[in-house]
C-alpha cells in the first residue's frame, strides 16, 4: 500500500513485513549476532518478521489458524527453539536471504553455501527424523554456519 494512505487502512501483516526489511537492512553478520543467547528477543522479532513477509510473499492468509498459532507460540519460546524456528523460517523467506546477501557482501559466499546446506541436507533431515528434536536442529544449523 502506499506510503500516503491511512495507516490504520494497512494490515497488521504488511506492517510488519516493512518492520521486517527495515530492521534487517541495517544488520551485518545477523547469523553469527543470532546464535548468542543475549540477542533471544532480537530472535523472536525476527522470526515474527519472518513469518508476517513469508505470509505476504507466498498469498498465505495471516489469519490462517497454523499461522496464528506460530504467531502466538514465538514470545513464549525459548532461546533454542526460537533458534531452531528462526532457521526454518530462513529456509522459506526469501526476502530475508536476499536481505542478508546485501548487507554484508563479505559473507555472501558462506551465506550462499549456508543456505544450500539448510535447503539440501538439514532442513530435510529435521523434517524426515523423529529422532531430531529442535535442540539438534539448532546445533545442526549453527554447525552448517561455521563450516559453510
Amino acid at each position: 500500500m502506499p506510503s500516503t494512505c491511512p495507516a490504520h487502512a494497512q494490515s497488521a501483516a504488511a506492517k510488519t513485513a516493512q518492520r521486517a526489511q527495515k530492521t534487517v537492512a541495517c544488520q551485518p553478520q545477523l547469523i553469527p549476532r543470532l546464535l548468542l543467547p543475549v540477542n533471544h528477543e532480537h530472535l523472536r522479532r525476527y522470526c515474527t518478521d519472518s513469518l508476517a513477509r513469508i505470509c505476504q510473499d507466498y498469498g498465505v492468509s495471516p489469519e490462517l489458524s497454523v499461522v496464528c498459532h506460530v504467531r502466538e507460540c514465538t514470545p513464549l519460546l525459548s532461546f533454542t527453539n526460537a533458534l531452531a524456528l528462526f532457521f526454518v523460517l530462513l529456509n522459506i523467506d526469501t526476502g530475508l536471504k536476499q536481505a542478508l546477501l546485501q548487507i554484508d557482501p563479505a559473507q555472501e559466499r558462506k551465506c550462499v553455501n549456508f543456505f544450500m546446506n539448510l535447503r539440501r541436507h538439514v532442513v530435510p533431515e529435521f523434517i524426515s527424523s523423529e529422532a531430531c528434536d529442535a535442540s539438534r536442529f539448532a546445533a545442526r544449523c549453527e554447525d552448517a554456519w561455521q563450516v559453510a
